[in-house]
């Protein structure tokens, strides 16, 4: 024993608690919206909605960032860790795609797709880097909540 404190629980806890929250921020926005609301909509650009709503209709989005905000907590309990470590790992994987490629669109390629106004490349350098912090805090919480 060294005397230093093992950090990891604590800190696994942290990424999963932010984890869960930005998914649970996501569903209820997305099940906002589903709904009909229009408040923040306008933030979000038509680069925004191409990378989303193309890929799932908005209510499989909702329900997809309402797993995945249980990942993290189930992979806070031991028994369910195992099982839950492959549907973990491909959360992260598209969750850090799909930041990337809105990253992507703000580079000068993105000349190559549609022309973006300001208000969509604002919602790309707003909401790619969440998609990216989502995904580092979900893929934290799978590496921190292994046991010894």
């Amino acid at each position: 024993m060294t005397g230093k404190p093992d950090l990891r629980g604590p800190l696994a806890i942290m990424a999963s608690r932010g984890a869960a929250a930005l998914a649970l921020l996501y569903a209820g926005m997305r099940a906002y919206w589903a709904l009909g609301g229009q408040a923040l909509l306008d933030s979000v650009g038509v680069g925004e909605r191409l990378l989303s709503d193309s890929l799932l209709p908005p209510p499989t989005l909702v329900l997809a960032a309402l797993a995945i905000a249980a990942l993290p907590i189930g992979l806070l309990r031991s028994r369910f860790r195992r099982a839950l470590l492959i549907p973990t790992w491909i959360a992260v994987a598209a969750l850090a795609a799909r930041g990337i490629a809105g990253l992507l669109l703000l580079h000068p390629l993105r000349d190559a797709v549609a022309p973006m106004d300001t208000a969509a490349t604002m919602a790309l350098a707003v909401y790619s880097p969440i998609f990216l912090l989502w995904s580092a805090l979900l893929s934290g919480s799978a590496i921190l909540s292994r046991t010894h």
